[in-house]
Order: C-alpha cells, then sequence, then structure tokens
C-alpha cells in the first residue's frame, strides 16, 4: 500500500496541478499544459495569473493592438490558436475544444491583461460565427475565467491521501456550478474519470500503471535531487531521465537570465541620467547578449518593453 500510495500521489498530481505559469522558450504546443514552474502543487485554477507580477494601470487595449502585441511582436508570434469553437450548425454546443482555444489565449497573460484578452477572444469569435454566436462564447469565457480564479478551500497534501478526495471533489463541484453541468463535464469529464480510476487502483492495495500522460517527476525545493533522478530513471529510463536534467538546467537558466534582464531593467529605468531612448538601447543590447534570437522577443513581452 505505501508502494501504491507513492505511485499515485504521482499520478493524482497530473490531475491537480496546474503547470508552470511562465513559457521556456520552444515550449510545446501552447496548450496550458506544463511542468510546474517550483515543482508539484495542489491545481489552482488561477495559479497561472498569480503567479504573474502585478501589472500597472493601462489603458485597453483594441482587439487588432492585442493581435499586435501578442503574435507580431510576443510570445505567440508563429503559432496558432490550437481546439475549436464548438460551433456547429449555427449554434454554441459543448465541447472540449472550447477550453484548449482559451487555455491558448490564457498564455499571454503577463504580455497583455486579462481584460484585453476577452477583447481579443471576442473579436476573434466575431469574425469566426458571427455577433450572436461571439455573445454565447464569451458567456463561457467569462464563467471559466472565474472558475480558474476561484478560491479553493480544500487543501491538497501530496503525502496525505485523506486530502485528494476532497480536493477533486470540491473541484468537481465548483466546475458545475459556474459552469453549469454540460461544461462541465464537456471540459472535464476525461480527467475526473481518470481520477476516478486511479483512486480505485491504489484503494484496491495495487500500483496504479505507468500512463504515458502522467506529468514528469519534478525538482522542487525541498526534494533530493537523487530521488527524483532515480524515479525518472525507472520510469522512463536512464537515456531520458539525463535529458530530462538537461531540461531541468535549461529552465533553471532561462529562469535566472529573465531575473537578471528584470532587475536591468528596472535598473535603467531608475539611472535619472540615461534618456529613454538610452534606456531602451542598453536594454535592447543586454538582451542580445543574454538570449538567443528565438527567445528575444518572449523576452520583451515578459518585460513589456
Amino acid at each position: 500500500m505505501k508502494g501504491a500510495a507513492a505511485a499515485l500521489a504521482v499520478a493524482v498530481l497530473g490531475y491537480l496541478v496546474w503547470g508552470r505559469s511562465g513559457g521556456l522558450p520552444g515550449l510545446t504546443a501552447l496548450t496550458g499544459q506544463g511542468a510546474g514552474q517550483g515543482g508539484w502543487g495542489m491545481i489552482r485554477p488561477d495559479a497561472a495569473s498569480a503567479a504573474l507580477p502585478a501589472e500597472p494601470a493601462s489603458q485597453a487595449l483594441t482587439a487588432e493592438q492585442v493581435r499586435a502585441r501578442l503574435f507580431q511582436q510576443g510570445s505567440f508570434k508563429g503559432t496558432e490558436p490550437p481546439g475549436g469553437w464548438c460551433v456547429g450548425a449555427g449554434r454554441l454546443t459543448p465541447c472540449a475544444e472550447l477550453r484548449k482555444r482559451f487555455e491558448y489565449y490564457f498564455l499571454g497573460l503577463g504580455e497583455v491583461s486579462v481584460q484585453d484578452l476577452r477583447t481579443l477572444v471576442e473579436d476573434e469569435a466575431r469574425r469566426a460565427h458571427g455577433e450572436a454566436q461571439a455573445v454565447a462564447i464569451m458567456a463561457v469565457w467569462d464563467r471559466y475565467w472565474q472558475l480558474r480564479s476561484h478560491a479553493w478551500r480544500s487543501v491538497f497534501v501530496q503525502s496525505d491521501p485523506g486530502t485528494w478526495r476532497p480536493a477533486f471533489e470540491e473541484q468537481r463541484l465548483v466546475r458545475r456550478q459556474i459552469l453549469g453541468e454540460d461544461w462541465a463535464r464537456a471540459f472535464y469529464a476525461d480527467d475526473e474519470v481518470r481520477f476516478k480510476q486511479l483512486m480505485a487502483q491504489v484503494e484496491s492495495g495495487q500500483p496504479p500503471a505507468i500512463d504515458p500522460g502522467e506529468p514528469v517527476p519534478q525538482m522542487a525545493p525541498g526534494k533530493d535531487p537523487a530521488a527524483v533522478h532515480a524515479e525518472r530513471v525507472a520510469r522512463y529510463g536512464q537515456a531520458a531521465a539525463d535529458r530530462l536534467a538537461r531540461a531541468d538546467a535549461e529552465w533553471a537558466d532561462w529562469e535566472r537570465r529573465l531575473a537578471a534582464a528584470r532587475n536591468e531593467w528596472e535598473r535603467l529605468k531608475a539611472s535619472p541620467q540615461l534618456s529613454e531612448l538610452q534606456r531602451k538601447q542598453d536594454m535592447d543590447s543586454h538582451i542580445q547578449a543574454h538570449f538567443q534570437p528565438d527567445e528575444q522577443a518572449r523576452v520583451r513581452a515578459l518585460l513589456h518593453l
């Protein structure tokens, strides 16, 4: 049972965890399902936005301005939204594809505000399906954002299986209260079925089989790196574990360089002897010196340059 519980702890986290709030250069797919920024943590639909620095008050952008900031100047450059609008035969029908599309846009938080994202999504929905369907789509968007920013009461503790089911049941109930039964089922049915299967597996005393879709064991403060590496080797083999270690190192390096760039920009903004043009030129030189060409647009977007 102890081994089963340990194995399930990792599997359960695949359904009770949100991913990194930021974007590693080259992060695959833009689906909203990356690895956790600081390791594992309980699912918090507001986690991605809560982890972002507070945005300075600014004038609302038009849809074209948001589109330019994200798709021409920012991190969406060269990408297309996954998922779909779930509109068929002239009406909006609950389906999982709309959640995928919403999550893609939420990756733009930090570059633009959530209200700016709403403006963009509403404009794109209107272009795709007209005014009436855009209104219906944005009603779902508003409820989904309410769910994402909900303050959860249940605390998930990885080492205490007694906390897993209450956390899951709260989420299941709140999803239906906010989204309604049909949309909650469309967005989360697969996740919920899989969670129930995992719980039944561990309660039977047998460890669950490793699912290729399970999140990879991650490094985190307080975790033994050797133990994490050993778990990866046991799951995926030595070569794959070594590749994951390299990916960890690349991510840590990205975070270090981004933090340094943020500090440098704050220093330049606080230097009264520099003109605005000089500050931007110096910052541009810093970015070119410390970031690869395919990283630079993302850095400028995150620093609001």
